[in-house]
């Protein structure tokens, strides 16, 4: 027997990186041998590929949706007219997809046509998409005749189609075996089963998946389907089931598929033998199929499924089914799908003895997901047939195909299949859509899962119900159209309301903490979810500190790392006990804080204290203490020193997104601080004097670290004390540190440097401009490369002098431009975070 090398394995039109395929199963014994082509067959096959251009097209298509296991994607591939008067083309079915598909196809003079999914088999890599053949106006259609009788071993062959992104390419090759199993392509992804694939040596690459593969007399023996990535090795569909089906959709008929839920492998004689088969049963087989070399084993039988409840087993050597001798997938088949719905009566050799029973046969394509949900932004389905081979599960309950709103902590996990929500059973997608629907707005709910990857570790996470965000629709597939129907859902639960909850903290085990504990009792856990992608940052949760500072109010600071943006919907837990929701009060321009409010009387009993803000701002050498969580909510007091004031400095993004400009922050000398997003530095009276924080930064994975002086908040705190609404104004301008040499390189004058170097400073330094904001009112009067040289009359010796730009209208500002002093008057602009559409 031949034994595949375990290399990867990839579909033609190499979708995208889980298409990088695996070993597949030992597969049939098959002879390689080659037709020496002569001279005389070289014109004639020019002729037949030319023949054949005008059948052949190259399809552009978009999966809006993620389904089954594949991402929503855009790609190419190939196929070709098998009906020109109907305006049917053939091409993979993971080219159509099980899913929703919007496509178009290319003709050979370039003509562009719309086409939509017509058919796509529930199991084999095949499916029919279908055009309106009046649309192509210029060009004389050709249709290329399936001639699924003609792929024997030793036949030249070529394959024509959108080979590498090119419109056309023609590829030749030889069949060396036509009894191949189907190749396995990983475990979560599509795999065809219960099928032989033809081999060949061919060389082919992305875009050629759906490529008729064409015989010397112009016919269609197999389809192309996948290949080694590394060898010139390619597999091909028979076209056996393909032509069948194209018949029964020619007479308008339906096309039964059925099941027994068992998986069969092909295996040679030698094999079959050690497997227990008789010598006089091997003689009565092979007289009856002299062209069998092999017979079928059965590979798998799902849990609950027919053949698993009527006693198959895996092992077991097919013998007869209805009384006839089956040693080929293609009469196996044939069997199921004339008897969907009824029974068969199966023959296994099993130990060497003949073990019968009946076994019921499943509609398939009743086991193939026709509807899905989109919730906010993820997409849930029944679990689907082929991919329950995959795990050996039964084919039941509902996978998540993308997981972003219903698993908003783990977005990218994979292979999720829920079984509980809210305590509910959730065996389908209606029972999916009921439950959903009963639970009320802004509720938080556990979700219990587990991914087909892993099936004995069961998870659970808390789902955050926003119905206002996440909505709900079902898609219905309408096989006439080809489309997918919507139905909208509205009827959810409504909000209830809020009801306390008590929350103790926990004593912090510090021995040396002294009055910095009651800060420990100020701290909440925050969460943040973003509903949409927006402003630079993607539709996912962001957890983790803030501290109170007003609780009479409900006033809360936390860092722009956990609330980026104003669209989101933020919750405060207190003492990992109560989680209370919350809203956005207040998201500063320049520095790396936010302001949030909660409902002081959604908090029931609770030790709940506000921090208060110490007077004296902290500078270098000052000793102080961080009081902060841990992951686990252990509350923590850390010993340190401010080691240096530095500017915080963040990289412009790729992409538009807010980041902190024109600050000063503090060092601290312990290098444990930076294993804490969030917390509060301390003095000995256990008042905060800094905020420790993540800084956003140009990538989602990392940060930088810094204490923001906590004197920063407090203009805005106390707005919002007051009851008024902070409107803060801006220059809209970045700043950056020149030195007193480079500005006296510039052109600042003796005088000036005297005046700089005569005032209390702890740096000799001065601004200059870096950016400034287009469309400002102080983009036509500020320039880049101004070095600021005073604001309403005060030198700019500090980050903090530029304050002043947040309460005024317009200022005085005389800048350095080009060696020449310039005294401006320039407008500030209103800031403002809010967005107030989105599409």
């Amino acid at each position: 027997m031949d034994i595949d090398t375990p290399v990867a394995e990839s579909f033609g039109d190499h979708i995208h990186a889980k298409r990088q395929r695996t070993s597949s199963f030992g597969t049939a014994n098959g002879v390689s041998s080659t037709k020496i082509q002569t001279q005389s067959d070289i014109p004639k096959w020019q002729t037949v590929s030319e023949t054949a251009f005008n059948g052949i097209v190259s399809i552009r298509f978009y999966m809006p949706t993620s389904f089954d296991g594949e991402p929503s994607l855009c790609s190419e591939a190939s196929g070709f007219i098998v009906d020109a008067e109907r305006g049917i083309i053939l091409t993979n079915r993971h080219v159509v997809g099980s899913g929703p598909f919007v496509g178009e196809a290319i003709m050979h003079d370039h003509e562009e046509v719309n086409v939509k999914a017509l058919y796509r088999d529930p199991i084999h890599d095949f499916g029919f998409l279908q055009f309106d053949p009046s649309q192509v106006k210029y060009m004389k259609l050709a249709e290329i005749r399936l001639a699924p009788e003609n792929a024997r071993v030793g036949i030249d062959v070529r394959v024509i189609g959108n080979d590498a992104g090119e419109k056309l390419s023609i590829l030749n090759g030889s069949i060396s075996r036509i009894d191949r199993n189907a190749p396995a392509y990983g475990q979560l992804t599509y795999n065809d089963l219960n099928t032989f694939y033809l081999q060949a040596a061919s060389s082919l690459s992305g875009g050629s998946s759906g490529s008729p593969v064409i015989d010397i007399n112009g016919n269609a023996v197999g389809l192309q389907a996948g290949g080694r990535c590394e060898e010139a090795t390619n597999f091909f569909l028979p076209l056996d089931r393909v032509k069948r089906a194209l018949e029964l959709i020619q007479q308008g008929k339906p096309i039964p598929r059925g099941t027994i839920q068992a998986e069969f492998i092909y295996e040679t004689f030698d094999e079959v033998r050690r497997m227990g088969l008789p010598e006089e049963i091997e003689t009565m087989v092979r007289k009856v199929c002299p062209d069998s070399v092999g017979m079928l084993i059965t590979l798998t039988t799902l849990p609950d499924g027919p053949s698993k409840s009527a006693g198959l087993e895996p092992g077991d050597v097919l013998l007869r089914i209805n009384g006839e001798i089956v040693t080929h997938f293609v009469a196996l088949e044939k069997f199921m799908d004339e008897n969907v719905g009824g029974t068969l009566s199966i023959e296994v050799i099993r130990n060497s003895e003949i073990v019968k029973f009946t076994a019921s046969v499943d509609d398939m394509h009743a086991l193939t997901p026709s509807q899905y949900v989109v919730y906010g932004g993820s997409v849930v389905h029944n679990f689907a047939y082929q991919m329950a081979y995959s795990c050996n599960m039964p084919v039941r309950g509902v996978f998540v195909a993308d997981a972003t709103d219903l698993l908003q902590s783990i977005p990218k996990i994979q292979g999720v299949i829920i079984e509980r929500i809210d305590g509910k059973s959730v065996s389908n997608i209606n029972d999916f859509v009921n439950v959903m629907k009963t639970i009320p707005d802004h509720s938080q709910v556990p979700i219990d899962f587990f991914s087909i990857t892993n099936i004995h570790e069961r998870q659970t996470h808390t789902l955050f119900v926003e119905h206002q965000w996440q909505k709900m629709r079902v898609y219905t597939r309408n096989d006439n159209t080809g489309y997918w129907d919507c139905e909208r859902i509205t009827d959810f639960a409504k909000a209830r309301d809020v009801s306390p909850v008590d929350a103790k903290f926990p004593a912090m085990l510090n021995s040396n903490v002294g009055k910095a504990a009651r800060v420990s009792r100020s701290i909440v856990m925050v969460r943040s979810m973003i509903p949409v992608g927006i402003e630079g940052y993607g539709g996912s949760p962001k957890t983790g500190l803030g501290v109170v500072v007003d609780a009479e109010k409900g006033l809360v600071v936390v860092s722009q790392q956990v609330v980026p943006t104003s669209i989101c919907e933020p919750t405060i837990t207190i003492a990992n006990s109560s989680t209370i929701p919350a809203k956005l009060r207040f998201l500063h321009p320049t520095q790396n804080f936010a302001i949030l409010q909660y409902d002081p009387k959604h908090i029931g009993k609770s030790d709940l204290c506000q921090v208060d803000i110490s007077p004296t701002p902290l500078r270098p050498g000052d000793h102080t203490r961080m009081v902060t969580q841990s992951m686990y909510g252990d509350t923590l007091c850390i010993d340190t020193a401010v080691t240096s004031t530095f500017p915080m400095k963040v990289n412009r993004s790729n992409f538009p997104r807010w980041r902190s400009i024109n600050c000063e922050t503090l060092a601290l000398d312990t290098p444990q601080a930076k294993d804490y997003l969030f917390g509060v530095l301390a003095d000995d009276e256990g008042r905060a004097q800094a905020l420790w924080a993540a800084y956003i930064t140009n990538s989602d994975k990392s940060y930088s670290y810094a204490a923001m002086p906590i004197q920063a908040i407090v203009p805005v705190l106390e707005m919002l004390k007051r009851g008024e609404e902070p409107r803060l104004r801006s220059l809209n301008i970045e700043l950056a540190m020149t030195s007193l040499a480079q500005a006296v390189n510039a052109g600042l004058s003796h005088k000036r440097l005297e005046e700089y170097q005569q005032m209390e400073s702890s740096r000799n330094v001065m601004f200059r401009i870096v950016g400034v904001e287009a469309l400002s009112k102080a983009s036509g009067v500020l320039k880049e490369l101004d070095i600021i040289i005073s604001i309403n009359g005060k030198p700019m010796k500090a980050f903090e002098d530029l304050d002043v730009q947040y309460t005024h209208d317009e200022l005085d500002i005389v800048v350095l431009r080009q060696k020449k002093e310039l005294a401006l008057k320039v407008k500030t602009t209103e800031c403002s975070r809010s967005t107030d559409k989105i599409v």
